[in-house]
């Protein structure tokens, strides 16, 4: 089942929530929404699920106009961050609920909920009430839940959201493989980079009610649209710099030396931790100079944390620990930075 959304805007009193989004999901896709608190993804994926009604626009599922129809009549399975499972039924009562009320007949249920307890991995946990679950158990029922029904299109908001990091970690790659299993269109909505790209086919990235960018894990990680991705998709150092025979030099960390120059986002370099060389002696001109401020050695990635020489600036660089281990750096020693891969963008967005 693809979704079709064609310019949506929302408004909730003077607050802008959609702003004439537009967005297409293929069939068995599984998509992220992705963005700050605020930018609009639980009101389009409420939207999506008939829980709310656009100010404008239209929503289709495949070629059907469905924008007025309720979210029974869309037939959709609706996960929710807080499980929101019924205490007092059973986990064979709690997944089979939604079949029970449609008058579904007794033994089809309990076929469909034997599947479902096989497909979730929680076997022999039916007759158990959810307060005798840990979280993550309780998530995986409340998934059953959603596709008991066999819904057309399943939609999850911060599924993940309540749950301690290990667990997070544990249920998002349960999820992908869940969705290999049974290639249902799938959208969730999560403000965690690293969980929309562990999970999803196609990551949409929101900001203040509109669209920045779609595209894969990879193009979008990769080939940010503007500022704004670039730095919510992870840690970024910013500098400034110019425009030199055609090839952007950074000239500081805190200011230009020089008066500024007429194009200003030639003047915004942004580089990611990684993509910064550290080095004991300068290897070139135009490295830079600074201190060791702090050393963060945790987990094969260390993060040193460094200071410009000339002001209270901060750079962050990340090395693997083998390359740590052959700097042998310490606090308070002078190295020298220079970017492996760096970005220009027009300054719409500030860090």
């Amino acid at each position: 089942m693809s979704i079709s959304v064609k310019n949506v805007s929302k408004k909730f009193g003077g607050f802008s929530a959609l702003d004439k989004v537009s967005l297409h999901i293929p069939d068995g896709n599984l998509v992220a929404l992705l963005g700050p608190s605020g930018s609009g993804k639980t009101t389009l994926l409420r939207i999506i699920a008939g829980l709310e009604n656009p100010d404008e626009g239209s929503v289709l599922y495949r070629d059907e106009e469905i924008t007025s129809k309720s979210a029974k009549e869309r037939n959709v399975g609706f996960v929710f961050q807080h499980y929101a499972l019924f205490r007092h039924l059973t986990v064979f009562d709690n997944i089979g609920f939604g079949l029970s009320v449609r008058g579904v007949a007794k033994d089809k249920i309990s076929l469909r909920v034997k599947e479902l307890l096989h497909l979730i991995r929680l076997e022999g946990l039916e007759n158990r009430y959810p307060s005798q679950l840990s979280g993550g158990q309780r998530q995986r029922v409340a998934l059953a839940r959603a596709l008991a029904a066999q819904p057309k299109v399943l939609l999850l908001d911060e599924p993940f959201g309540a749950l301690d990091a290990k667990v997070r970690l544990e249920l998002r790659e349960w999820l992908r493989r869940l969705h290999d299993e049974i290639h249902v269109t799938s959208v969730f909505v999560t403000h965690d980079q690293e969980e929309a790209f562990a999970v999803a086919d196609t990551v949409v990235v929101m900001r203040s009610g509109k669209i920045e960018q779609i595209g894969t894990p990879t193009e979008v990680f990769e080939n940010p649209a503007n500022a704004f991705v670039m730095d919510f998709l992870g840690q970024v150092n910013v500098f400034e710099g110019i425009i030199a025979d055609g090839l952007p030099k950074i000239t500081g960390y805190s200011a230009l030396k020089g008066p500024p120059q007429k194009d200003f986002c030639s003047n915004t370099i942004y580089v990611r931790p990684y993509e910064l060389d550290i080095e004991i002696s300068p290897s070139a001109s135009d490295s830079l100079p600074a201190k060791v401020f702090h050393i963060n050695p945790a987990g094969p990635v260390v993060r040193i944390h460094l200071q410009d020489l000339d002001s209270t600036a901060r750079v962050f660089v990340e090395v693997n620990f083998a390359k740590f281990k052959e700097l042998n750096v310490a606090a308070g020693q002078v190295v020298y930075i220079q970017p492996k891969r760096l970005r220009i963008f027009a300054p719409d967005y500030m860090i």
